[in-house]
């Protein structure tokens, strides 16, 4: 992940190098607050390197079904990261380097890259059946993943 960042043209600063450890280490998807206790890294640089990798593809930055629920019912959301209320979003290293989207298990929170060519298909038809014209797109697919399918998680 450190040499995607440097081939990408990005020194590879401190603080950079301990947000990817950090959400490499993690085992699954981390709020920026954790990522930035985990990285000893300042709540400011930790949602700047984080706008940087999710800006690159590195890292995926997607909505937290359970928190993101508290939020719409009236809970306070937080302090505002790259992409909205820094509690209802999760952060995590993607595995793939090309385009593709994630499926983000309501259970265990796990976030998975998924990478479609019929997905991408289906979109680009969709595009130029309506006349769009498709600047950029995310698909977040939520449900249960195969591990908390088989333990019955709810």
């Amino acid at each position: 992940m450190i040499e995607r960042l440097a081939q990408a043209g990005f020194k590879l600063t401190l603080p950079r190098r301990r947000v990817v450890e950090a959400l490499g280490g993690a085992g699954g998807p981390l709020t920026a607050q954790e990522v930035a206790e985990r990285a000893g890294t300042g709540a400011a640089s930790t949602y700047r390197v984080l706008g940087l990798l999710v800006a690159l593809s590195m890292v995926s930055e997607v909505e937290d079904p359970h928190e993101r629920a508290g939020v719409e019912r009236g809970a306070q959301g937080g302090e505002g990261g790259p992409g909205g209320e820094a509690r209802s979003r999760r952060y995590a290293l993607c595995s793939l380097a090309e385009h593709h989207h994630h499926f983000v298990c309501r259970c265990c929170h796990a976030t998975l890259d998924v990478a479609s060519e019929r997905l991408e298909g289906a979109l680009h038809d969709l595009a130029r059946r309506d006349g769009l014209e498709i600047e950029r797109h995310e698909v977040t697919l939520l449900g249960r993943c195969r591990r908390c399918r088989e333990v019955g998680a709810v």
